[in-house]
């Protein structure tokens, strides 16, 4: 098509050679109704069948249709963001390529985003799942979403959605986040909707989630409360941003920043003490946590501000977190951080302090304070990680492109 389309039809696709065919139908009968001029984007994650092959016999029918194919799978929040990177239309809608979606939803969603809106979400108010393994873990993640990041979705796990382009192209998507596009899509403030959807049972081909990924959602929650707390705030003037609070402690003199450190490590000096009753480990333990913790923000600061600037070179600790943690810290730390910390607690009501003190010869110290302590540090370092990894997520790519039609 020599016209730039006004419409784009994003389908993430992985492994659906016996529904791309019809899918790419269905769309293009409905698009064919609207009368605006449109593409119909398929981002083949790396498939192992013959989803390809199909989709390059389609395109070399219709020009409407374009495929993109990553090298190798990269995963449904990386198909979606490379969609919405190659997208040309003014308004895009994503869509599951499973056939489960209803294309003939899409004029719905587009007549309520022309009410003002610049993102509608689909609501599978009648989801054709298994009600065990895919209902009630969404429906539990879903009202927990809603609570932390205090925007009222009923179905965030819903692909099938349409954007204004302008908007969503500046949303950051990393790491298996698409699911917290509504809230995510609040940093850049986006007015946000929501209709009912129809939702089809799977007819073809397989799954490709279960009760294995329910960890990794809490473990995302928490991480992407952290991050809505700091880049949310950019939008108020009113009140200074996480980021310049975290500037007046940090850069202002020294002596500032161990005041800090000390009224930090005061509850956890209170803690310590109750729970292990030795003030001087919990002491030195707590307030070098304090100051760890006060030194990663430092760090985290820089690299925000270093990710503003249009560089193709990262710092040695963006480059750690991003890359060598796949770009998701919260997963390689969280577990970890909390390991030990529950460690910890488990030691404090067992008795195996004595015996451990003996084997490891760690003298008079509390294997319990210092697990804790340990733990709650590795946590946050997950967690500043992932500030990281969301402030550079514009500038690196989860995917490599293996070809284009």
């Amino acid at each position: 098509m020599d016209e730039k389309p006004i419409l784009s039809i994003v389908v993430p696709v992985y492994n659906e050679e016996e529904n791309v065919r019809l899918l790419f139908e269905k769309i293009q009968a409905v698009c064919e109704t609207i009368g605006e001029t449109y593409e119909v984007l398929f981002v083949d994650d790396g498939s192992h069948d013959a989803t390809f092959a199909v989709l390059s016999e389609l395109s070399e029918q219709r020009s409407e249709l374009k495929v993109i194919r990553f090298e190798k799978n990269a995963g449904q929040t990386a198909a979606m963001a490379a969609g919405f990177e190659f997208a040309q239309g003014q308004r895009i809608i994503s869509m599951d390529g499973d056939l489960q979606n209803d294309p003939a939803d899409i004029p719905k969603l587009l007549e309520k985003l022309d009410e003002g809106y610049d993102l509608v979400c689909g609501w599978r108010k009648e989801r054709q799942d298994k009600f065990l393994t895919r209902r009630v873990p969404s429906i539990v993640a879903n009202w927990i979403i809603g609570k932390v990041t205090r925007v009222p979705i009923h179905d965030n796990g819903c692909s099938l959605k349409a954007y204004r382009a302008s908007v969503i192209k500046q949303v950051p998507l990393y790491g298996e986040m698409h699911r917290f596009i509504p809230a995510m899509s609040t940093v850049v403030g986006a007015r946000i909707a929501e209709i009912v959807v129809t939702h089809h049972p799977r007819r073809f081909g397989k799954s490709k989630y279960g009760l294995g990924r329910v960890w990794r959602v809490m473990l995302d929650i928490i991480a992407f409360k952290f991050i809505i707390s700091v880049f949310a705030q950019r939008s108020k003037p009113q009140k200074p941003s996480m980021r310049q609070r975290l500037s007046n402690v940090l850069f202002k003199p020294k002596q500032r920043v161990f005041r800090v450190a000390a009224f930090l490590s005061l509850p956890f000096f209170v803690l310590g003490r109750v729970l292990f009753g030795n003030a001087n480990v919990a002491a030195l333990s707590c307030f070098g946590l304090a100051i760890a913790l006060l030194t990663l923000g430092w760090i985290t600061e820089n690299t925000i501000q270093h990710a503003k600037k249009e560089s193709s070179t990262f710092g040695t600790l963006a480059r750690f977190f991003i890359i060598r943690c796949k770009r998701r810290p919260i997963r390689c730390f969280g577990p970890a951080g909390a390991a030990l910390f529950i460690l910890g607690g488990i030691l404090s009501i067992v008795p195996f302090n004595t015996l451990l003190l003996k084997i490891f010869n760690i003298g008079s110290s509390n294997p319990s304070a210092i697990f804790v302590t340990s733990g709650i540090l590795v946590f946050c370092s997950g967690l500043f990680g992932e500030l990281i990894t969301y402030a550079n997520a514009k500038r690196v790519k989860d995917y490599t492109i293996g070809g284009r039609i």
